[in-house]
């Protein structure tokens, strides 16, 4: 539905749900890290602009890029429109260091 590239603290966000207990860590070594949570609580989240969503994407000389990569913040409204707010979604997040 959406992959944006985001700073140390990207995860905070999904780290205070959890906290509340509105997600849940399902753990991983950030390859990727995954957690889970209703879609109520993530599409509003993302719907827009990503929590702490880089505007410009980053990367290091000595990375290898393909034409895989995005290079920017994308978002498929289609996909979360057709989410139910009660539907459990997978939140992967990949540590690129």
């Amino acid at each position: 539905m959406a992959v944006w590239q985001t700073g140390l603290d990207g995860l905070n966000w999904l780290d205070e749900l959890v906290k509340h207990q509105i997600a849940i860590d399902l753990g991983g070594d950030g390859y990727p890290l995954e957690y889970t949570a209703m879609a109520v609580h993530i599409i509003p989240r993302i719907r827009v602009e990503p929590p702490e969503a880089r505007s410009v994407w980053t990367y290091h000389p000595g990375d290898i890029i393909t034409e895989k990569w995005l290079g920017k913040t994308t978002r498929d409204a289609a996909a979360m429109d057709a989410c139910r707010p009660d539907e459990w979604l997978i939140i992967q997040a990949w540590d690129e260091s």
